[in-house]
C-alpha cells in the first residue's frame, strides 16, 4: 500500500468522494475555520464519528453536535466494535473519519518496553514480571509503525465491516492544526 498526503488549503482541495459530505465538512472547519453554506451552528444530532489517537493533544474545532468522538491508542477502533455500531445505528453518523496525527508516540512502541516497564513499577506499583507482560500483551495491538498507513489500513477495515458507511483516513499535522486528507494508491 502506498499512501500520500494531500492539504486542504482551499474548498477546491477536498477530495471529490468527500464532497457534499460531514467529511468535507470537517475539513473546511479544521482548515479553513468556516462552516459550509448552510449548516446551522448546532447539530440535532451528529454527522460523523471521529477516531483520534488518546494522545492527540489538540482538540479538534468542530461545532456541538456535529461528532461523536472516541479518542484510542492510534486512533483504532479495533477494541470498539460496539461503539462504532452504535454511533450508525443509533447516533445516525454518516460517516467515519479515523485521525492519525504526525507526532503520535505509539510509533515504534516496542522501543519504549523498558520506560513503559519501569514507570508502571514506579508509578503504578507493579511487579516487574506482571508489567513486561501487560507490554507484551497489548503493545502489538496498539502499537504502529507508521501512523499515515495504520489511519489508512483501520480506514479500509471499517470501510469493509460498513460498506455504505463513508470512512475517510486523515492525518492531523500538529506544527499546523491542520488535516490532511490520506490517499491510499
Amino acid at each position: 500500500m502506498t499512501t500520500a498526503l494531500a492539504p486542504v488549503r482551499s474548498e477546491a482541495d477536498i477530495l471529490p468522494a468527500y464532497r457534499g459530505t460531514p467529511v468535507a465538512d470537517l475539513l473546511r472547519f479544521q482548515n479553513l475555520g468556516t462552516a459550509p453554506a448552510g449548516v446551522p451552528g448546532k447539530y440535532a444530532h451528529p454527522a460523523i464519528l471521529i477516531a483520534t489517537c488518546l494522545e492527540q493533544g489538540a482538540a479538534l474545532r468542530v461545532p456541538e453536535g456535529f461528532a461523536i468522538s472516541l479518542h484510542t491508542a492510534a486512533a483504532s477502533l479495533k477494541r470498539d466494535p460496539f461503539k462504532v455500531s452504535w454511533a450508525i445505528g443509533v447516533a445516525g453518523v454518516s460517516a467515519i473519519a479515523v485521525v492519525g496525527h504526525d507526532d503520535c508516540r505509539l510509533t515504534e512502541l516496542r522501543n519504549h518496553r523498558e520506560q513503559f516497564v519501569v514507570q508502571m513499577i514506579e508509578a503504578a506499583g507493579w511487579e516487574r514480571p506482571a508489567a513486561e507482560q501487560h507490554f507484551d500483551h497489548w503493545s502489538d495491538l496498539f502499537g504502529v509503525d507508521n501512523p499515515v498507513e495504520f489511519v489508512a489500513a483501520e480506514a479500509a477495515r471499517l470501510q469493509s465491516r460498513y460498506p455504505k458507511v463513508l470512512v475517510a483516513p486523515l492525518l492531523y499535522q500538529s506544527a499546523t492544526g491542520t488535516l490532511q486528507q490520506v490517499i491510499v494508491e
